[in-house]
Parts: structure tokens; C-alpha cells; sequence
């Protein structure tokens, strides 16, 4: 298994649509260093219930979705990526705002299964060490089976606004979806034909285009950070350069994974005038959806 984040795969396509691929800073590492912890499900326990609940503890971390996909932001703030049964987008079941979630278990066999943690800057750098705790999935009703596949051909487009509107920092983006059905609850579970969900981008000048940092990239330079990084490659299998890519990239302009044709876009924390939005079907492992063009528009923010 390739347990590197394949976000490295999916975006650049996105970005080069949207006219911006900024290169990554690898910042000075900032003390103390956020860090997360997985409360529940305790390793070893049983999960019964048909999605699975999750606690997380962090430190020294605001979790935060306001300023996802601005690249020049604050340290030490930004989001939760989860994954199960692995270590990479493929297995990526949504971005979090919350150190409360839950996981939805369609797909999911009973049994043994290990769910894996890391917070993640606003543009989506990783920004601590992984947590994983292994647990029994045992739901006492059992939830819905992959679904079976859909043929067609997929298409999406945006409604509205139209291209170089003028908007509020906060509006509804929506879009026209055929031949393919949304589920949040199959993110990060194997790719169905006809099923997944949408990215959906901003990008702006002076919000996206600055180099993002590279916080434990840069950590794992001084030797405290290196005897750290041979305990992640034990810990995870993967190899320097797997190592080395799960930290440095980044996904500047990523809102979101949502699953509705209604997408709320709050841009309150960024500056005034023109904007890119850009929306993109994605199949549960997070790839764009195969010979599906995304589609963009130019707004300008009051």
C-alpha cells in the first residue's frame, strides 16, 4: 500500500485551472508544536454504533475552518484530516472543523479497522504527528452496502452566480450535477462508478498565492525532528520520500468536500475584488472523476 498523502495526485489539475500553483515555504518550526490525540474510540474498544463516533484532544492548535485554503494565515491553526485503514487521501473520509465528528460506516465491514488523525493547516500542510488507534467495528444495525454502479456520463456546472458577478464574502455556490451521485458517506471508502463528491476552490491574490508553510517539514530538519521522522516511517511503513511528500503538500484554495448542489462559500476572512471559484467532481478516493471538466467562474467580493 502507498501510505503517502496522494493529494500531490488530485489537485494540481485544479489549481492550474484556476491559475495558481504556489510553491511551498518551509517555515521555521514554531513551539510548542500542535499536537492531536484520538479519545474515542479508545484503542481496542468495540464500536456498535452504525457510525462511528470520534473525539479528538489537541494542543497548542485552533481548529478552525474560516480561513481553509488561504495559504498566509496564522500558524498553528486549520483543520482535522481523517483517514481509515490508511494514510492517505485515498482513505480521506472529509476534512474537519470540529474536534467531534463522526465517521459513517457504509461500505465498512465489521471487524478490525484503524483510524488515523493529523491536523492540517488552512492550506492544508500537515501540522502534527498522526495519531491511530485500531478498533472492533461491530454495529449493531448494520449499515448500507457500496452501492452498485451507475452508468453515464458525469457532468457538472455552475448556476449561479454567474461568471463576474458581484457578490458578499458569504454566498451559496450552485451547481447543475448529472450522471452522478453525492455521498459524503463514501468518502474515503472504495471508488463506485457514478458516485463521490465535489472540491471546491477559491483562489485570490495575496490569499493563495503566497508560499505556504511547511511546519513539521521543517521540524524534522533538527535532529529531535529526525529521530521523530524514522519513528513516523516505522510507525507507517512509508519510506523518505513518502515521508517527505505527506509533509510538504499542500492544497491552497481547497474550501471543502462537500456532497449538496448547494455549497455555502464563506470568504468573510478574505480581502475584497476578484476571485476564482472552481468546482470539480471527485470519486471517493478524492481523484478527479475521469474525463469530467470542472467547471469556474470569476466573482468579485464586496
Amino acid at each position: 500500500m502507498n501510505h503517502s498523502y496522494s493529494w500531490a495526485r488530485a489537485v494540481p489539475a485544479a489549481l492550474l485551472a484556476l491559475g495558481t500553483l504556489p510553491a511551498l515555504a518551509v517555515a521555521a518550526p514554531m513551539m510548542p508544536a500542535p499536537s492531536v490525540s484520538i479519545v474515542s474510540p479508545a484503542a481496542g474498544a468495540t464500536v456498535t454504533d452504525a457510525a462511528i463516533p470520534v473525539t479528538l484532544e489537541t494542543k497548542n492548535f485552533k481548529v478552525e475552518c474560516a480561513n481553509s485554503g488561504k495559504t498566509a494565515t496564522a500558524p498553528a491553526q486549520g483543520h482535522i484530516h481523517a483517514m481509515l485503514d490508511g494514510m492517505d487521501m485515498e482513505h480521506m473520509t472529509n476534512m474537519y472543523c470540529s474536534d467531534h465528528f463522526t465517521i459513517s460506516g457504509q461500505g465498512l465491514k465489521p471487524g478490525k479497522h484503524t483510524l488515523s488523525v493529523v491536523l492540517a493547516t488552512d492550506a492544508h500542510v500537515m501540522d502534527s504527528l498522526p495519531a491511530m488507534v485500531s478498533f472492533d467495528y461491530e454495529p449493531s444495525q448494520q449499515p448500507a452496502a457500496l452501492p452498485a454502479p451507475l452508468t453515464g456520463t458525469p457532468h457538472i456546472s455552475i448556476i449561479s452566480p454567474k461568471n463576474g458577478a458581484t457578490v458578499g464574502r458569504t454566498f451559496d455556490v450552485k451547481v447543475a450535477v448529472s450522471d452522478f451521485d453525492l455521498s459524503c458517506d463514501l468518502e474515503g471508502k472504495p471508488d463506485v462508478a457514478g458516485y463521490g463528491h465535489i472540491h471546491i476552490f477559491a483562489t485570490q491574490s495575496g490569499e493563495t498565492t503566497q508560499k505556504p508553510a511547511a511546519p513539521l517539514a521543517a521540524m524534522m530538519k533538527t535532529p529531535a525532528g529526525m529521530e521523530m521522522g524514522k519513528g513516523l516511517m516505522h510507525d507507517t511503513g512509508m519510506s523518505m520520500n513518502e515521508m517527505q511528500m505527506m509533509l510538504t503538500t499542500s492544497m491552497p484554495g481547497m474550501l471543502g468536500m462537500p456532497c449538496t448542489t448547494t455549497i455555502p462559500v464563506d470568504l468573510s476572512q478574505w480581502r475584497g475584488g476578484q476571485a476564482k471559484i472552481l468546482v470539480m467532481l471527485a470519486n471517493n478516493d478524492h481523484m478527479p472523476t475521469p474525463n469530467v471538466a470542472p467547471a469556474a467562474i470569476s466573482v468579485h467580493l464586496k
